[in-house]
């Protein structure tokens, strides 16, 4: 199975105004190529299934390479789109998996609606899937009080789900909201600063998207409770977590508003990194996702 977690660098190429992208900060120009040369020689020597955040990253990038980003475009569509079709009919949950297929196709201006996979002979779509397993999840919930597979996933189907213009049952994102005020993130007996930083991206966008008709202050109460970890799990180095978690968590902060100087002490922790190997969903804060927002069905 794909890592659906560590990718190289890719948290960068999405902090416009935090990297100052628009702006002459040499330094930062420098950074981002820098970047963008690890993602693309991590395509060389990538074994196995071909990774949907790589694709993320490159796509979301200033600087591309065009012919690397149509073969893995290619790779995704074939290779891992077989892996989750065989995961599909074995019963398996893939529901992380899902999520982030459909983001890396949706970087690359790719029409969704001809996606689809084969499960007991009926044709559905990748999204009808993906929300498919969020029902899913959101049932095991409230029988056995966790996810089929863990808030991680979770939070990514969710993100998915409203990046895509896919209306996200109210259900499905209360008990997100209730897993981030009763502190369920976990992994084993730590704290899962990655999924805290997901959730909050997730429960942003289905604020912003207006489509949380339930208890709207429930979902400020929650992203106040995700920041509120965020900023705790900050060391005196200034990273987040730990060095993985760093840029995710950042990222989180940057999708909720926060203010700059909450996150920069961060941010040059992860600069000044001797190896920059980052945990991320990219967030394309008013740059890719947010105009396809709108109207969801």
């Amino acid at each position: 199975m794909i890592r659906l977690v560590i990718v190289w660098g890719l948290f960068a190429f999405v902090f416009g105004k935090a990297l100052n992208l628009d702006g002459t900060d040499g330094s930062n120009n420098e950074l981002l190529l820098s970047l963008n040369k690890q993602l693309l020689r991590s395509l060389e020597t990538q074994e196995g299934l071909p990774n949907p955040s790589i694709h993320l990253g490159l796509r979301l990038s200033n600087y591309h390479n065009h012919v690397k980003e149509d073969e893995q475009l290619t790779k995704l569509k074939n290779d891992l789109h077989n892996e989750i079709q065989s995961s599909l009919r074995s019963n398996q949950h893939v529901t992380g998996l899902l999520a982030l297929y459909s983001l890396a196709l949706k970087s690359s201006c790719y029409d969704l609606n001809t996606v689809s996979f084969r499960v007991a002979e009926k044709p559905e779509t990748l999204l009808a899937h993906l929300k498919k397993a969020m029902e899913q999840e959101k049932e095991h919930v409230a029988f056995s009080h966790r996810p089929l597979t863990n808030y991680y996933q979770y939070s990514l189907g969710v993100l998915a789900l409203c990046v895509n213009s896919i209306r996200v049952n109210n259900h499905v994102t209360h008990k997100l909201i209730k897993a981030a005020e009763h502190e369920n993130f976990k992994h084993g007996d730590v704290e899962s600063i990655d999924t805290y930083a997901v959730a909050g991206m997730a429960l942003q966008c289905v604020k912003d998207s207006g489509s949380y008709t339930h208890n709207a202050a429930e979902i400020d109460l929650a992203l106040s409770k995700i920041k509120q970890k965020l900023l705790a799990s900050r060391r005196t180095d200034g990273h987040m977590g730990n060095e993985f978690s760093t840029g995710l968590a950042v990222q989180a902060l940057i999708a909720m508003g926060s203010e700059e100087s909450e996150y920069s002490i961060s941010m040059e922790a992860m600069r000044t990194a001797a190896g920059i190997t980052f945990t991320i969903i990219p967030w394309p804060y008013h740059r890719l996702y947010l105009p396809s927002r709108s109207n969801p069905t």
